[in-house]
């Protein structure tokens, strides 16, 4: 079982998360309304096909919806 991703970014105020890809990237501070993909190799793939400047990965979620970072902290 793989587990859900998302694709995010770090700017100046801290990560930000796609929101949608169509017509441009789209990005929120906010987790909650993030676009979810799949599996983390899914996540990977759109991350990769955004334009070099923004610099985007893929982060996996955990078992409640947040990101793995945040519950480790």
């Amino acid at each position: 079982m793989s587990a859900s991703a998302i694709v995010a970014r770090t700017a100046a105020g801290g990560i930000e998360y796609l929101l949608s890809q169509q017509p441009g990237p789209r990005w929120s501070p906010r987790l909650q309304i993030a676009a979810r993909y799949a599996s983390v190799r899914e996540a990977t793939r759109v991350a990769l096909r955004l334009p070099g400047r923004f610099r985007a990965y893929a982060l996996p979620l955990g078992p409640n919806g947040a990101d793995l970072f945040a519950e480790a902290v």
